[in-house]
């Protein structure tokens, strides 16, 4: 009976061995910002993590920057992908620019390492703001930076009309630095707070002339618009990383290869082909990056 009973034990841990990786599947919830990019980059990382074995909850989109950054302080999420130049400015009130992407990413992987969270390397694209006009008015007027903006709108104040999402109307690294920084001075009702899909439409239909927009959205090629040049710089670098819990990434240090991987591959031109897709072509963005990951070989 002994004997038996042991083969009964070893049989019992044998169907427990082989059955841990399903039934302790760990959960990791994926939250995202709410534009186009992010809801891509978001399903990046939900299906790579769902590719690794874990069992992934989607919080896709989640809200604006501040409510996806306090839902993984506050552990509501695991993991997000968030934008060197955000963190830098918004979360960590950075002032003086940083003299290389390369800097900028040193700078807040190191100001969220006491708080437990770790910045994986950042992808080799910079998403960064830029102001936009159609492109036969940047021609009609002359306009190809944002200092010959800033001199036409202070010359002609009541002329033209202003887009710009709620978050960089108030953000530091929005509206006010742009303002200060250029001294631009337009009509105060001349700037309009809308939502980040309509600038695109607003601004090619005529309704707005200058909008602001990200310069790796595919609206941009699409409408025709002109991005003017930021020349003096005032916009730091936006490389996005993915950003989740240390203890996490200590446990399954398996995560970064894939999300490496992925990182080398996103440029500009790569993401602003897959942005394309998503808002011109109205592909799913699950679909486009499931796609994506297949083709590169980053999933099977």
């Amino acid at each position: 009976m002994r004997r038996r009973g042991g083969w009964i034990l070893a049989a019992v841990l044998a169907v427990a061995l082989f059955a841990a990786p399903l039934a302790a599947a760990e959960k990791f919830v994926v939250g995202s910002k709410a534009f186009t990019e992010q809801l891509i980059l978001g399903k990046f990382a939900a299906v790579i993590l769902r590719d690794l074995g874990f069992n992934v909850e989607e919080k896709i989109p989640l809200g604006g920057t501040n409510i996806v950054r306090q839902a993984l302080e506050s552990r509501q999420i695991h993991g997000y992908v968030e934008y060197t130049g955000t963190a830098a400015t918004v979360f960590f009130k950075a002032k003086d620019p940083f003299p290389s992407g390369q800097a900028t990413y040193e700078f807040v992987r190191d100001q969220d390492a006491p708080k437990g969270l770790v910045w994986l390397p950042p992808m080799a694209f910079n998403n960064t703001y830029c102001l936009m006009l159609r492109a036969a008015d940047a021609e009609r007027l002359g306009i190809s930076t944002t200092s010959e903006l800033a001199a036409y709108v202070n010359a002609n104040p009541k002329e033209l009309k202003f887009g710009v999402t709620n978050e960089f109307f108030a953000r530091p690294d929005g509206l006010p630095k742009l303002l200060a920084t250029y001294e631009m001075k337009p009509e105060p009702r001349n700037l309009n707070q809308m939502e980040p899909g309509l600038i695109y439409l607003a601004v090619k239909d005529g309704s707005i002339d200058v909008g602001t927009g990200f310069t790796t959205d595919g609206r941009i090629r699409a409408y025709n618009l002109k991005v003017l040049e930021d020349d003096r710089n005032m916009f730091p670098v936006y490389n996005p990383c993915f950003v989740l819990h240390k203890d996490i990434l200590d446990k399954h240090p398996e995560i970064a290869e894939p999300f490496a991987k992925l990182g080398a591959l996103l440029d500009e031109e790569a993401i602003t082909e897959l942005n394309y897709q998503a808002t011109e072509e109205n592909r799913a963005p699950g679909e486009i990056v499931e796609e994506f990951l297949k083709r590169h070989g980053i999933i099977k």
